[in-house]
């Protein structure tokens, strides 16, 4: 699968990849020892090609191999952006009414029925 790096800790060996296929992302977590740091570690932006498996409810990747380097530097901060507007946009939205504790439906119509709406 290919994705690219959301997020990436390399003294920890840890990515998150956002997947091609839009589905979940994948968590990788590579033994921190067998770092070799001579390579240049996974950078936000990069995209990597990887193997997927599903350990309990997270996708977990293994085998990543960077494809292109940068290769959207700035998506992190594109998705940021656009989650805080959508999440502005879709505030007050629609409003669902509960009936209050110990209301009897019946007395709820009646007291609906002479609100408008």
């Amino acid at each position: 699968m290919y994705g690219v790096v959301l997020w990436s800790d390399a003294r920890a060996n840890k990515a998150v990849f956002w997947c091609e296929d839009h589905g979940d992302l994948a968590y990788f977590h590579g033994d921190p020892d067998s770092l070799d740091l001579s390579e240049t570690p996974f950078d936000a932006g990069d995209l990597v090609q990887f193997e997927v498996y599903q350990d309990a409810k997270l996708r977990k990747a293994f085998n990543p191999t960077i494809v292109k380097s940068k290769a959207d530097a700035d998506l992190p901060e594109k998705l940021m952006q656009h989650s805080n507007t959508t999440v502005r946009d879709t505030l007050g939205g629609d409003v669902l009414h509960f009936r209050p504790r110990n209301t009897p439906p019946a007395a709820l119509r009646q007291r609906d029925l002479a609100q408008p709406v």
